[in-house]
């Protein structure tokens, strides 16, 4: 039994070392750039945020469940982003064979296979959430770089031509490198009003709000040294 276990960590372990392929691509210079486990992080605290401030009525164990395991296809094959050229439907078939390799013989590895395909065909609410908190935490990241000045505006340009009709609207819209992501990603929420304002707030974010917090942090960390 314990065997499973292991197996299944030193899989998922190489998640924790693995770049989203995003940042990479868009050239985000830093000395850590998120990993796809920071990423998986990301939405877990999102999702428990979200819930604490609205009543969603959702089985959140079955959120975090799935959001922990959103990102199990990725250990064995690329990060697919906007350039990459492959469809939802071959990304799918790809994700599936990855994802039964790292389960195999878990006890629950049904549930888990099951969880997933809930996740990639939203077909509950709960999956439908995961699929929004996914996707938003991506724009939230893409703010988060801007406001440490690592995401440079000319390099965000470089995908307006994978936005097809949309490139005209963002790129007059767009303000700062980020809104590139949320103003494209902007379609994805626009029936589901919580997501909708939140993605208005985020970006809204100012350098005050982010150095009010990096400041908080310095300090709690020089007085507890």
């Amino acid at each position: 039994m314990n065997y499973n276990i292991i197996k299944f960590y030193m899989y998922t372990n190489i998640l924790k070392n693995k770049l989203r392929a995003g940042w990479v691509q868009i050239g985000i210079e830093k000395e850590r750039t998120e990993s796809i486990a920071d990423h998986i992080f990301g939405t877990l605290a999102l999702a428990l945020a979200i819930d604490s401030e609205y009543s969603l009525n959702l089985d959140m164990l079955k959120v975090l469940k799935i959001l922990t395991l959103h990102e199990l296809e990725e250990i064995l094959m690329p990060d697919f982003t906007i350039r990459s050229n492959i469809t939802k439907k071959e990304k799918d078939e790809k994700g599936k064979i990855c994802v039964s390799k790292v389960v195999n013989g878990l006890f629950k590895e049904e549930e888990i296979q099951n969880l997933l395909i809930e996740f990639s065909q939203r077909s509950t609410k709960e999956a439908k959430f995961c699929y929004l908190v996914d996707k938003i935490e991506c724009d939230f990241q893409a703010k988060m770089y801007d406001l440490e000045g690592v995401f440079d505006i000319e390099k965000a340009k470089e995908d307006l031509k994978y936005y097809g009709k949309e490139a005209e609207r963002v790129e007059k819209d767009a303000k700062c490198a980020s809104d590139f992501w949320i103003l494209y990603d902007r379609k994805i929420y626009e029936h589901n009003e919580i997501f909708k304002s939140l993605l208005e707030d985020i970006r809204k974010i100012d350098s005050n709000l982010y150095e009010e917090i990096n400041n908080t942090k310095i300090e709690f960390e020089r007085e507890n040294a």
